[in-house]
């Protein structure tokens, strides 16, 4: 293993971007430690004894990250579960509400801007005057957003296309 977790993260922290090139150049925790051990235990036995223990605590330091990231992700899908059965309409509605910005949002840039700016000038030219031209909405900020809650949908498309059963509680829409 060239590279490692550790590599790869700080080569992200510092680079910016470029993170996993780095990393890979990085040596891992493993590796540094292996390293280590052969450079400062000499007698052959002792060197393989402290390789065991060093395989047993890193297997342990691994075994307990797993725990600690199964136990939030428990917490946290308690808290979805929470969320999604609660009465609260809008917190089950911020998707859609997010949805319909976004389809406000084209539906304005693509449609209403162009047709205004179109309409603005066959106006200003038959009474003379001059209208400015409708504000464009930046694209480049709002397009990943819709491309994000399209796969959402298609997501949910396929859980209902699956028979899985909405996350809104029963008897909220009698």
């Amino acid at each position: 293993m060239a590279g490692g977790v550790l590599g790869q993260i700080i080569g992200g922290a510092i680079t910016g971007g470029i993170g996993p090139a780095i990393g890979a150049a990085l040596p891992s925790i493993t590796d540094t430690a292996k390293i280590l051990v052969e450079r400062l235990v000499p007698d052959p036995a002792a060197r393989a004894q402290a390789e065991k223990e060093l395989a047993e605590a890193l297997a342990a330091d691994r075994a307990a990250i797993l725990a600690a990231v199964a136990a939030s992700d428990t917490a946290q899908n308690a808290v979805n579960l929470a969320e999604a059965q609660g009465n609260d309409r809008y917190s089950s509605r911020w998707r859609p509400t997010i949805g319909w910005i976004g389809a406000l949002a084209l539906g304005y840039q693509f449609l209403v801007a162009p047709v205004m700016g179109w309409f603005g000038g066959i106006v200003g030219v038959a009474l003379g005057v001059s209208f400015p031209v409708p504000p464009m909405l930046p694209t480049g900020d709002l397009m990943p957003l819709i491309y994000a809650l399209l796969g959402l949908s298609a997501s949910r498309t396929v859980e209902r296309m699956s028979g899985v059963s909405t996350a809104e509680p029963a008897g909220l829409h009698k």
